[in-house]
C-alpha cells in the first residue's frame, strides 16, 4: 500500500516540489491554438501544475503565457485588455507583453 507522503511525492505539482520541478523541466500542452484564434481575442485562463496562468494573443500574433495575477497589486489579469501588443491591467493600467515583462505603468 502507498503510504501519504509517498502519495504526496508522486501526485503533488505545485511549485517546489519534487514532480512539480520534474514536470516544469519539458514542454507541457496547456491549450490548443485554435483557443486563441485571432490577433488581440479575448485572453483563456489555463491552470497547470497547480498554477493559474493567462494565454493570450497579442496584436502581432505572437503568443504569451504568464501568471494570471498583476504583479503589481495581484489583480486578475482575465479582466484585462487586450491591446495594441499587450495585456493592460484594469486597476492600475500596467501594460505586460507576451513575456511578462511590463511594458508600461500609467
Amino acid at each position: 500500500m502507498l503510504h501519504q507522503e509517498d502519495n504526496d511525492l508522486l501526485t503533488l505539482t505545485g511549485p517546489g516540489t519534487p514532480m512539480g520541478d520534474l514536470f516544469r523541466s519539458y514542454w507541457l500542452p496547456a491549450l490548443l491554438a485554435e483557443e486563441l484564434p485571432e490577433n488581440d481575442c479575448p485572453q483563456v485562463r489555463v491552470k497547470i501544475l497547480s498554477e493559474r496562468l493567462i494565454a493570450f494573443r497579442d496584436t502581432e500574433g505572437r503568443y504569451g503565457l504568464m501568471d494570471e495575477f498583476c504583479a503589481h497589486r495581484g489583480v486578475s489579469l482575465w479582466f484585462a485588455r487586450n491591446e495594441e501588443s499587450g495585456l493592460r491591467c484594469p486597476y492600475h493600467g500596467w501594460k505586460y507583453d507576451v513575456t511578462g515583462q511590463c511594458m508600461d505603468a500609467v
